[in-house]
C-alpha cells in the first residue's frame, strides 16, 4: 500500500467525538468532513432526536435510496445520540458498519458517530446492542475525540472565540508575570521555544523521524526544520525513519 494510499484509508476511519455541545460536535465534523478525502461529497446530519422513534429506521436507511446513509454516500455522515437508536436500529447500524470497509471509494460512507456521552458511559450504562458495543469498544483511542481534542481541531481551523492562544493564555500570563518581575530580557524566545519545542517532538515522533515528512505537516522548509531541531536540542526518533529523508 503507498504512503497516499494509506493516508488516505487512515483519513477515512471512522470517529466518535463525545462530550461539549451538540454544535460543538457538528461544528468539528464539518471541519474533519472538510478536509478528508470525501469532502466533495455531502455532509449528512443524520438528526436523530429531530425525528420521532417510529420513523428513524426510514430516515436512516431509506427506501429507493432517500435515507441518510444513501445520501452520504462518498462523503461524511455525523450520526450524533447514539444511544438514541432501538436494539433493532443498533443491530442494522452495526452491520453496516462492519461491511462498509468492503465497498468501493466512491460509495464509501465516511461515519462520524457522537453522543453527550463518553465511550465508558455509553459502554457501561447506554444499553447498547453486541454489535454495536464491540464496534464502539473496539475503536482506538486516537479515534475518539473528546471534549479537549475537539477544542483543539476548533483551534487549529480558527475558532476566533475560543482558540489556541485562548487555551494557553491563563498559563501563559503566569509565566509572563514571573519572567517580567524578574527582569527576563528575552521573553518572546523563551515563550516560543517552550511552545515550539513540544510541537516539533511530536512531529517527529507521529513521523518516525522522518525530517521531510515532519517539515511539510509543520509548513517548514526542511533545512529550517533542521536547524530548530539543533538549536532546540530535540532528540530525533530513529526507528521508523527512512534513509534520505535526513
Amino acid at each position: 500500500m503507498g504512503e497516499q494510499t494509506a493516508r488516505e484509508v487512515r483519513a477515512m476511519r471512522p470517529l466518535f467525538l463525545y462530550g461539549a455541545s451538540s454544535q460543538e460536535r457538528l461544528d468539528v465534523a464539518q471541519r474533519i468532513h472538510a478536509h478528508s478525502p470525501c469532502s466533495g461529497g455531502a455532509f449528512v446530519v443524520a438528526g436523530l432526536t429531530a425525528v420521532p422513534r417510529a420513523l428513524r429506521e426510514e430516515r436512516l436507511f431509506g427506501t429507493a435510496g432517500n435515507g441518510w446513509l444513501e445520501q452520504a454516500r462518498g462523503g461524511t455522515l455525523l450520526l450524533d445520540e447514539l444511544d438514541c437508536l432501538c436494539p433493532e436500529l443498533q443491530r442494522r447500524f452495526a452491520a453496516f458498519l462492519a461491511h462498509r470497509s468492503q465497498a468501493r471509494r466512491e460509495e464509501t460512507v465516511r461515519v462520524v458517530v457522537a453522543s453527550r456521552h463518553d465511550q465508558a458511559t455509553l459502554l457501561r450504562h447506554g444499553e447498547l446492542e453486541d454489535g454495536l458495543k464491540h464496534w464502539l469498544a473496539s475503536l482506538p483511542a486516537a479515534q475518539c475525540l473528546g471534549p479537549e481534542r475537539l477544542r483543539a481541531v476548533r483551534a487549529l481551523s480558527g475558532d476566533r472565540s475560543g482558540g489556541l492562544a485562548a487555551m494557553f493564555e491563563p498559563v501563559m500570563r503566569s509565566y509572563v508575570r514571573a519572567g517580567l518581575e524578574a527582569g527576563s530580557c528575552n521573553l518572546h524566545g523563551s515563550v516560543v521555544g517552550a511552545v515550539e519545542r513540544p510541537l516539533i517532538a511530536m512531529a517527529l515522533q507521529h513521523t518516525g523521524g522522518n525530517q521531510l515528512r515532519a517539515a511539510s505537516l509543520l509548513g517548514l522548509n526542511r533545512n529550517t526544520l533542521r536547524k530548530r531541531i539543533k538549536e532546540l536540542h530535540i532528540a530525533v526518533p530513529r526507528s521508523g525513519s527512512r534513509s534520505g529523508d535526513r
